[in-house]
Parts: C-alpha cells; sequence; structure tokens
C-alpha cells in the first residue's frame, strides 16, 4: 500500500463502511469483558440482523434438538464469539450491497463471497480448528479490497477481456494497474474498522498464505480463508483438470487435506448452498450445476489418482529393477567369478561375522583351511586353463560334502577355507574324511580325453566355548598352521591344530 493509494481511499466518500450496528459490534467485540445484555439489545436494534442470527440458529448448519425461539437461546447454540461473527458478517453484508461500481461484477463478487464462507465452515471442521464462524467472517471478507478499489478506480475492472471468474487473473490486472492487489487493500480497510489481527492477516494472505510461515499458529487459518476462496471457483466457472489439480495439490501442501478428504469438502458445500441461499436470499446456482461440477472434479481427482498410482507403480517397477541390478551387482563381487566361491574380500567379512555369532551364541565355530596338493605341477604341465577346470571342481566338489549351513571360500590361488558354524571338531573330522575320499575318487577332466585326479590337505582349527580362540585371525591362523602341518606328512590328509598342540607340549 502506497501513501497515495491511502490516500485516495480515505479521500473516496463512497468507500465501503459498516453500518451503524456493525460499528457498535466491533467495538463491543474488541472489549476486555462483554456484555452479553449490551450485544442482544444491539442486535435487537435491527430486526432483520435479530430473525437472521435466529434463522441460522434453527438451520441445519447447526442441528439442535429443540427449536431456537430467543436470541439469549440462539446465543448459547451458536456461541458468544460465533454470534457476534455472524451479527457482523449479516451487517456487514447488508452495508456493503448497497456499494455499486461500474466495472466489478456484484453478483459474481456476492456468489464468490457466500461460496467462499459456505466452504470455510466445512474446511475448518474437516482441519479441526475451532474458529468456525470467525473463519467464516474472514472468508466472507477476503476480497472486500475488490469494493474500495472499485469505488475509487471505476474503471479498474472494465476491460472487457479481464475474467472476473478468475481471482489469478484479477490480480494480475490489479499488480499490473496499481502495484498492490485487493487483500492488501481489504487488511488496510479492516484496520481501519479496528478488526482483530487475525482477520486482517487472514484477508491480507488470501491471495498469498505461502507469506505465513506454516509454524505460526496462525497458518492454518489463513489457509482456510485462501483456499475457500478457490474451492468457490471450482462451483463458479467450469473449472478445468489443472485448476483442479493445483487446488487438490495446495489443500494436501498446506492443510495435508488428501484429495478424497477434499472431495468430501467440495461435496459437503454443496449440500449446504440451498440453505445459505435460504438465509441471504441469494441464487448461488452457478453456470453448471453443482452436482456437474462435483462429477467433473471427481472424473479430474480419479484421473489423477490412477496418474500417480501409475507414476508409483512405474517407480516401484524401477526400484524393483534397480534392487535386482544392486542384488546381482552383490552377488557378483560376493563370490569368485572363476569358482563360484565366496570371493576373498566378502570372504574377510564372513569370516568376522560368523566368528562375532559364535562369541555372542556361545556356539562352536570350526574352520578349515584347505590347500590342493601338487596343484602348480598341473599348470605347468598341462597350462592355466586346466588350472582353471581343476579349481571350479574343487570349490563344486568341497561345496557338496558340506552342509546347507556351512560356506566355501576362495582364500587365494589353490587354497579354500572352510565355515562351519556350530560344528565341533569331532564333526569337522567327519566332514574332512568325507572330503579326503571324494578327491581320490573324483577325475577331472581338464582336456579332451586327459583326465587327472587331485589330492587336497586340510587342516582343522575350532572355537568353542571352553576353548575359545580370542580373534577370528587367531583361529585362521591355526587352521592355517594345521594344513601347513598336513602338507608336511606329504598331504592327502587332514591335521587338526589340537593335535599339534598336544605332540608339541609332549
Amino acid at each position: 500500500m502506497t501513501p497515495e493509494l491511502e490516500k485516495k481511499l480515505q479521500s473516496c466518500p463512497s468507500l465501503p463502511s459498516p453500518t451503524n450496528v456493525a460499528i457498535q459490534i466491533i467495538n463491543l467485540a474488541n472489549e476486555p469483558e462483554l456484555d452479553l445484555n449490551r450485544f442482544i439489545r444491539i442486535l435487537n436494534c435491527d430486526p432483520a440482523l435479530a430473525s437472521k442470527i435466529l434463522r441460522i440458529a434453527n438451520s441445519p448448519l447447526y442441528p439442535y434438538c429443540k427449536k431456537v425461539e430467543s436470541l439469549q437461546q440462539a446465543v448459547l447454540v451458536l456461541g458468544l464469539n460465533a454470534t457476534i461473527s455472524l451479527a457482523l458478517s449479516f451487517s456487514l453484508i447488508k452495508s456493503l450491497q448497497t456499494s455499486r461500481g461500474t466495472g466489478l461484477d456484484y453478483g459474481m463478487y456476492w456468489k464468490r463471497a457466500l461460496l467462499a464462507g459456505t466452504a470455510s465452515r466445512v474446511l475448518g471442521t474437516a482441519c479441526g480448528l475451532v474458529e468456525i464462524e470467525e473463519l467464516y467472517l474472514s472468508s466472507l471478507m477476503q476480497d472486500l479490497g475488490m469494493l474500495a478499489l472499485d469505488q475509487v478506480f471505476p474503471d479498474l475492472y472494465n476491460p472487457s477481456d479481464l475474467d472476473q471468474t478468475s481471482h489469478p487473473r484479477i490480480i494480475s490486472h490489479e499488480y499490473q494497474h496499481l502495484g498492490v492487489n485487493h487483500a492488501a487493500v481489504g487488511s488496510w480497510l479492516l484496520t481501519q474498522w479496528n478488526f482483530p489481527d487475525r482477520l486482517r492477516l487472514a484477508v491480507a494472505g488470501s491471495d498469498d498464505p505461502s507469506r505465513i510461515p506454516l509454524g505460526d499458529e496462525r497458518a492454518k487459518f489463513v489457509h482456510c480463508v485462501s483456499l475457500s476462496g478457490k474451492i468457490a471457483e471450482i462451483f463458479l466457472r467450469d473449472a478445468q483438470g489443472a485448476y483442479l489439480q493445483s487446488v487438490k495439490e495446495e489443500a494436501y501442501a498446506s492443510l495435508n487435506l488428501t484429495p478424497m478428504a477434499l472431495m468430501e469438502v467440495l461435496e459437503t458445500t454443496q449440500g449446504l448452498l440451498p440453505e445459505t441461499e435460504k438465509i441471504f436470499q441469494m441464487d448461488l446456482q452457478p453456470w453448471t450445476e453443482p452436482q456437474a461440477i462435483l462429477e467433473k472434479a471427481r472424473e479430474s481427482l480419479l484421473l489423477r489418482s490412477l496418474q500417480t498410482l501409475k507414476e508409483v507403480q512405474e517407480l516401484q517397477q524401477n526400484n524393483a529393477a534397480m534392487e535386482a541390478k544392486f542384488h546381482n551387482l552383490e552377488e557378483t563381487h560376493r563370490h569368485d567369478p572363476l569358482t563360484g566361491a565366496l570371493a576373498r574380500a566378502y570372504l574377510d567379512k564372513y569370516l568376522e561375522a560368523s566368528f562375532e555369532h559364535a562369541l555372542a551364541n556361545e556356539e562352536c565355530l570350526t574352520l578349515v583351511f584347505g590347500d590342493l596338493d601338487k596343484f602348480k605341477s598341473v599348470n605347468d604341465t598341462y597350462g592355466h586353463q586346466a588350472g582353471d577346470v581343476v579349481l571350479q571342481s574343487t570349490a563344486h566338489l568341497l561345496q557338496s560334502k558340506l552342509r546347507t549351513t556351512d560356506s566355501v571360500g576362495r582364500y587365494g590361488g589353490e587354497e579354500f577355507v572352510l565355515i562351519l558354524p556350530k560344528a565341533s571338531s569331532t564333526t569337522a573330522v567327519m566332514v574332512c574324511e568325507r572330503i579326503l575320499s571324494a578327491f581320490r575318487d573324483t577325475t577331472h577332466e581338464i582336456a579332451g580325453d586327459k583326465h587327472i585326479t587331485i589330492t587336497i590337505s586340510l587342516g582343522i582349527a575350532t572355537h568353542t566355548p571352553d576353548h575359545p580362540y580370542l580373534t577370528v585371525t587367531d583361529l585362521l591362523h591355526a587352521a592355517d598352521e594345521a594344513v601347513y602341518y598336513s602338507k608336511t606328512q606329504g598331504g592327502d590328509r587332514h591335521t587338526s591344530y589340537d593335535k599339534i598342540q598336544t605332540e608339541q607340549s609332549v
């Protein structure tokens, strides 16, 4: 608001102003202790206003088991603050409707105001607000600045190409010509009338509620006022899918209302329109029938929901594909590409995890170190390709003789490590006997009709709760010493580290 514009507004003789009754109500509402009897006396000074208060107290908007017959009962049914807000609403409408401009479509203006007010009650209830009638008054008055601007600038709303059903276009038009919009002017008017701060803030933020931080306790109130105006436009114009989508997004972003909740707000608002028409004696039926608008809204929201569902499904499919690729990549790095046994990098982590698990659960863990006998001669005699075939056969042969809970890892070259969870030294010896026998009985086809037999040396080390190892490295080192002992004894055998310790202690 520029000083020049304020001066024009202040000097305009036909500027909208409250009636004498409205002024008395405003002054009364600002007193620290409100005098109920005085308030009722003010209402009684305007029979038309008093009858409207009684009528709304008996309307479906406020279902009450008994008929309300006096203003005192009406105040009890509606609540004091609600009655003050309603009385002020009716009184202001009565005075402001007498203002007539040349360019502003007053029929459209009042339809939007009453539709926004009706929608605000439903929105406030859906969002858990308690100041419903204060919200109603703010929504009703949010475009008050248009009346003032129409008086000060009679040609402002004259252009034939200005679509007065579209508030964004009106706001853009006001900024283009004045550098300010009607929300700021309306807030200025309410300041002149000494309205409560929250109502002034709601009118000021009705065009752009994002100016109010969501953390502000008044933010929900302001967002409800703003959204009520947008809902009014759904009923006033042939709303297209893009507009409905923008309303849906704002409802969810600012008030956490889902598309289904917004649809319920629209349907409830439509159900209240006949009663609002009776109370205000105004035809609110828009050019398009409300039911047709609701059907279009349902269709738009459904199509958007289906589109969203499709996008979610596509994202889920993409995520599944990415997870599968990641899993395959992880599996590739987890296993040795030649033999399919656990790769060295993963084997070290797996050994550590297995050892920690055995410690935590006080269980046995046996490691068997395996080293192929005279493998170098295979490579020297038949070539590395033949050696690769033997390594592949070795890994498969080892795995075939183990339990499903056991694992085989390639430690390096022709060395393998067998991990046997919960296996005692006795169980490990039985497993090793099976492995040695299998190697003796297996021939490896290395090239065409050439077949060779190769044996393996094994070293056993067992961690138990009674005879524990401090680290997995110590356990692995013990198995390595045991296999080395097997190799020095000619190979094709298994040796337990416990046996070496026993011999060394003798």
